[in-house]
């Protein structure tokens, strides 16, 4: 092919490659190499089996592949990709690949280099940006290139492979003009066989050579040596000639001394008085081009496999003759079927109407103006009537002389690519929809959690009076009214207990709201000094030796002061009230730093920072480990109101202070011997 007649479509110039190709090789090309290796060996890529990578470490892999994606990429920041692929190709083509041959490259391995190329860029389409447009865009411009890369190299691969068959021919040729000369011909023998058991036969050097045999053997011997498969062909053709007088030709394998080839044997009967005399014949050893041959379908197989794959059918028009050729994949696509002619006038009836007068102007400015284009349009498809989306890829061929003489292209179907882009955009838009509304309820919501808080704030503060002045008259009749029956002093002291309940529920209520309502200001807190003021106010119990508190050195973290001192004091409290009263009751205080990775929470998972455990474990009462959960839940107790008082509310309170401080509490217990909260705090 000449320079003129090079690719000349598809010279892409790219908008967000360039950004994107930079941030890989400054940050991730190290990583974005693992990800080419590791999608090759995935998908089995061929042309690996013709190396013996067995010999190198994966960091050595990554390191030898370092300057080829360091290339890329550069060729991609500069714009230059385009240029890139000719030269790959070019490389290619001129067998300068390093330990293979030009020709041991198969249609898999420009199918999987390339799904693997665009596959590694699509991964780190995330780690480059979250905007759902630049990232579209970015996928365009990586299935551009895709598409450029797989055009140029399928020609490529058709060149080489019809450079290939051109010399097949060549040597096929050879060959005939080479029998010509009998003797002399290379890789054939002639022979001239006896049928009537005189012991004339004749073979030349080159017979035995082929049969790699040193004497002449029966026909049954022969026989022995040809392929089980092969036997009954070759004795039907031996018998059809000898007995019918047809002519003798056969192909088949022959295997001796460990070594199978494939054999072409053709012969004439002559016949004396009606009966076989002799076959004069030669045989051909033509093991090399059958597997070429057999090689060049399998290649052609994989060739339509690919194109159906990928959705790609190729094109060729002949501008001499207006001749149109459609791969099968490409009549798939257009719905024509097989052997049915390809005209201008049929392609133009399954072309959209709204899109005929741009494809027929693409084509026309190609060939005017010798360039390739790119163009996406619809075809309504015959049989089937349903729309698709169509991606033409031209370029034009031009002779010695400039003057165009061939359009050759490729189609894909982008229906599936054109239906998601429409559906990406319609999702995006009701999640901007949707995140309007969210935002809008977020804001009600804050204002009615603003409002609740409010009232029970001032509700609870209104609901004290009344309940001071029930207990204050209550025993204020108690004390100047000695003459009181002892009924009536038994419901005055029942008010005052109730009074006495109402109070402390509505002082618990008042510390539940507290935590709804703060004010973000966190600074460092001590938690030694925080237990040191509890130990001093349990000081009296201590000293009796009831109760025994301990901790070890504890760290400091950056809370709220005040919901710290009563999350500490509640749960310490907690221990206390639930004791056993035949012991003394011990609280055991401990902490240490753990890894978000230690904790079984999906949430905390997701951060990174680290975490302080403090554990308060006490020998208390304890609980049934069933109601692990219930116990954080307001106005929730395990225990009836005349075994241990309480509302109900402290270990909510806790619960709401540490997720205030985006931590988190749980708690175990085992009944009758004791309970451990374990609160975490982000460090």
């Amino acid at each position: 092919m000449s320079n003129k007649e090079e690719l000349t479509a598809g010279e892409l110039q790219f908008e967000h490659l360039p950004a994107f190709a930079e941030f890989l090789l400054k940050n991730k090309v190290r990583e974005f190499s693992k990800v080419q290796l590791d999608l090759m060996f995935d998908v089995d890529l061929p042309i690996l089996k013709k190396y013996d990578l067995s010999i190198y470490t994966k960091e050595q892999l990554i390191d030898l592949s370092l300057p080829s994606y360091t290339d890329f990429l550069t060729a991609a920041i500069e714009n230059r990709l385009s240029q890139f692929i000719d030269k790959s190709i070019k490389t290619w083509e001129t067998n300068q690949l390093p330990e293979i041959t030009r020709d041991q490259l198969v249609v898999e391995d420009i199918i999987l280099a390339t799904y693997v190329r665009k596959s590694g860029l699509s991964k780190f389409i995330p780690a480059f940006t979250m905007d759902v447009e630049k990232a579209m865009n970015l996928v365009k411009e990586i299935d551009d290139y895709s598409l450029l890369a797989n055009s140029k190299a399928f020609h490529a691969y058709i060149r080489i492979h019809h450079e290939q068959i051109d010399e097949i021919n060549k040597t096929l040729r050879a060959h005939e003009s080479e029998l010509l000369s009998a003797q002399e011909i290379a890789g054939l023998g002639s022979f001239e066989w006896d049928l009537t058991g005189g012991g004339k036969s004749k073979y030349t050097p080159q017979v035995y050579r082929i049969f790699e045999m040193e004497k002449t053997s029966t026909l049954p011997e022969f026989m022995e040596f040809v392929h089980p498969a092969d036997r009954e062909k070759l004795r039907k053709t031996l018998h059809e000639a000898i007995h019918e007088g047809k002519e003798y030709q056969c192909e088949y394998r022959y295997n001796r001394n460990g070594k199978e080839k494939v054999l072409w044997s053709k012969g004439v009967v002559t016949f004396e008085d009606s009966k076989p005399v002799n076959m004069k014949g030669t045989v051909m050893d033509i093991t090399d081009r059958y597997f070429i041959l057999k090689r060049l379908e399998r290649n052609e197989e994989l060739y339509k496999q690919a194109q159906k794959l990928t959705h790609i059918g190729n094109w060729t028009v002949d501008l001499a003759t207006g001749k149109i050729e459609f791969s099968e994949e490409l009549r798939r696509i257009y719905g024509i079927e097989a052997g049915e002619e390809v005209t201008f006038e049929l392609l133009l009836t399954i072309v959209h109407p709204e899109d005929k007068e741009i494809v027929l102007k693409k084509l026309d400015d190609s060939i005017k103006n010798r360039e390739g284009h790119e163009l996406d349009f619809r075809i309504i498809r015959r049989q089937e009537g349903d729309t698709r989306f169509i991606r033409r890829i031209a370029e034009v061929h031009t002779d010695e002389e400039n003057k165009p003489y061939k359009v050759v292209g490729t189609g894909q179907d982008i229906t599936k690519e054109v239906s998601l882009a429409k559906e990406l955009r319609e999702r995006e838009a009701a999640l901007e929809e949707l995140n309007l509304s969210l935002e809008q309820k977020n804001i009600a919501l804050e204002r009615t959690n603003k409002e609740l808080t409010s009232f029970s704030y001032v509700a609870s503060h209104d609901l004290q009076e009344p309940i001071r002045k029930i207990r204050t008259f209550s025993n204020l009749i108690l004390e100047k009214e000695p003459d009181l029956s002892e009924e009536g002093k038994d419901c005055f002291n029942r008010i005052i207990t109730s009074a006495g309940r109402m109070q402390k529920l509505i002082d618990d209520l008042l510390s539940f709201s507290r935590t709804q309502v703060y004010e973000n200001v966190q600074m460092a807190v001590d938690l030694n000094q925080v237990f040191s003021e509890i130990n001093s106010f349990y000081r009296e119990s201590i000293i009796e030796g009831r109760v025994a508190i301990s901790y070890d050195r504890l760290p400091v973290i950056h809370a709220i002061p005040f919901q710290i001192q009563q999350l500490m004091e509640n749960i310490i409290g907690n221990s206390i009230k639930y004791s056993r009263p035949d012991k003394k009751t011990e609280v055991r205080i401990h902490s240490e730093q753990v890894d978000a990775k230690q904790l079984p929470w999906f949430s905390l998972k997701e951060n990174n920072r680290k975490y302080y455990r403090i554990s308060i474990a006490d020998n208390g009462i304890g609980f049934d480990q069933r109601y692990s959960e219930k116990i954080f839940e307001i106005f929730q107790r395990l225990h009836g109101k005349s075994e241990y008082s309480g509302t109900g509310i402290g270990l909510s309170i806790c619960k709401k202070i540490v997720e205030n401080h985006r931590g988190h509490i749980s708690a175990r217990g085992v009944q009758d011997e004791g309970a451990v909260f374990e609160i975490y705090f982000p460090s």
